[in-house]
Parts: C-alpha cells; structure tokens; sequence
C-alpha cells in the first residue's frame, strides 16, 4: 500500500473516530443541559432507553368551534394554471392522464355492492379497493373514491370538461346507492363495521373512509359546482349525526381513541356552507380532548 493510500485511509478512519466521538460529546452535553443535577451513569450495552414524553393534559371542557368569517387571500383554483415544462405541470398531466384511463364503474364497484344494486360488467379495483371476497377483502374501500372526487373537482375547475363529467356521473351513481341504502348512510362497507367500533372491537378507520368521501363531495359541489353533491354530503352528515348522538361525551372520546379520522373538516365546511349550526355542533363531537405522545425506545 502507498504512503499516499495510507494517508487516505487514515484519513477517513480517523474522521470516523472523530464523528462518533463527536456525536457522544453532543449527546454527553444535551443530558447535561436537560439534566444538570444529575451525573451521567453509564448503561450496558443494548440497555438505552429513550424517555417517555408526559402525557398532555386533557381539554378542561369540549371543544367547541364558532364561525368567524374570514376574507380569502388567494385566487380561486378557477382562475390557477400550472405552466408546461416543470415537473409540477407534468405530475398534472400523468395524474389527468391516469384518472382518464380509470373507468368511474370500476370505483362504483364496491359502492354498488353494498347498496345492494347491479355492478354490471365493471370490474372492481384490487389493493386498498378490494371487495368482500372471502380472503382478502380491504375495510378501507371506498374511500378511494372520494380521493377521485376531489380530484376530479380540482381538474373541473380548471376548465377539463371531461373530469367534470365523470365527477358528475360518479356523484349521480352514488346518489343512488345513498337512496337504496335509506337516504342518508353512504359507504362501500355495511353498517354492522359501526357496532365494531362502538363496542371496542377491531375494526380499520371507518370515519377515515367516510371522511374521504364526505370531502370529495364537498369539492365537487364548491369547485366543480355540482349541487347534487351537497345534498349527498347532508344526507351523510345526517346520518352522523344521529349515529353519534346518542353517544355519550366519554364514549365518544373512547371511540376516538380507537380511530380518529378529520372528518370533523367536512362538517364544518358544511356548517359554513349551509349557515347551519347542527354541522358545526357535529364536528364538535370529533374533537379529541387530549392528545398521548410517546418517544418509542431506541
């Protein structure tokens, strides 16, 4: 080896020693600055445990939201176009490109299902999508679909006719499904997944799915300007609201606990939108009153 080659290597190595002896300093110094009581006790090996993080106190009292009208300070997404030739307008085009390629029936597919009414020849979509089969049906389908509401309100909005025409037609067919299930419930899942999670058992983020599709409905109504999803996205809100009124402020705290999606959002969107404070009270429900923060252990 050359004396060149050596001196490289040394190099590096001793800028390895240097590092890690470095990174023990700083951490010798954060102990001593959080901990200056304290004299340090060296650990066996494998034995460091990072400490907890207290838990944050509980809300004294439940949340409650009020409205405050605030000016907007940005454009309307109408008047918002991405110039060619960067990356963010090619991520619009491969995204405009696949949502085009996807047929609405085959995103419809579960939802008719569950409604009890003809999927036709469509076939449903696999992965997070897929439909009760025996084997490996997913508790997180449907909410794909309200994924591709809002995105397709988005591309309406900036002018692409045949996004909108689609949302709308998604928003018609689901419209149905709401009707055969009674009006107001609305999901890919049946109801039995809510006596789930009111009785402590596991079950995968039911509100998170009906979160995803409340807020693609709200999108398609205040960006692509489709009424009929209003209207679907109060019937939903209905339906929550007599499905949680019943429910005590510890139990609701104890649901959330189990799964706690933002579904609170739509609501009040639709409180704001409607003027109607029976919303706003039903987001208030969703508001966990404390917050647990855990550092795991390294």
């Amino acid at each position: 080896m050359s004396d060149q080659t050596k001196a490289s290597a040394l190099t590096r190595r001793r800028f390895g020693v240097l590092a890690a002896a470095g990174a023990a300093a700083t951490a010798l110094v954060g102990q001593e600055v959080q901990q200056p009581n304290v004299s340090p006790t060296p650990l066996a090996p494998g034995s460091f445990q990072r400490p907890l993080v207290p838990d944050t106190p509980a809300f004294d009292g439940p949340l409650e939201f009020t409205r405050r009208e605030v000016a907007p300070r940005v454009q309307p997404l109408s008047q918002v176009r991405l110039l060619p030739n960067n990356v963010y307008f090619d991520s619009q085009e491969w995204n405009r490109g696949y949502m085009a390629r996807l047929p609405a029936d085959r995103i419809l597919y579960t939802f008719r299902a569950n409604a009890g009414l003809p999927v036709g020849l469509a076939k449903p979509l696999g992965g997070w999508e897929q439909p009760e089969n025996g084997q490996r049906s997913s508790e997180l389908r449907g909410h794909f679909g309200g994924h591709f509401l809002s995105a397709s309100a988005q591309l309406a909005a900036m002018g692409d006719k045949e996004a909108k025409a689609k949302g709308d037609y998604m928003v018609a067919e689901m419209a149905k499904c709401q009707e055969k299930l009674g009006g107001k419930y609305l999901s890919a899942f049946p109801t039995t997944w809510w006596d789930r999670l009111e009785n402590g058992e596991r079950v995968w983020a039911p509100f998170y799915t009906i979160h995803k599709i409340t807020a693609g409905m709200f999108d398609m109504y205040r960006l692509a300007g489709n009424k009929q999803a209003l209207q679907v996205l109060e019937g939903m809100a209905a339906w929550a609201d007599e499905w949680t009124a019943s429910k005590t402020e510890a139990q609701m705290q104890q649901i959330l606990t189990i799964e706690f999606g933002g579904i609170a959002e739509s609501f009040y969107h639709l409180a704001a939108e409607t003027n109607n404070a029976r919303w706003a009270k039903l987001g208030d429900r969703f508001q966990k009153d404390c917050t647990s923060t855990r550092i795991s252990r390294g």
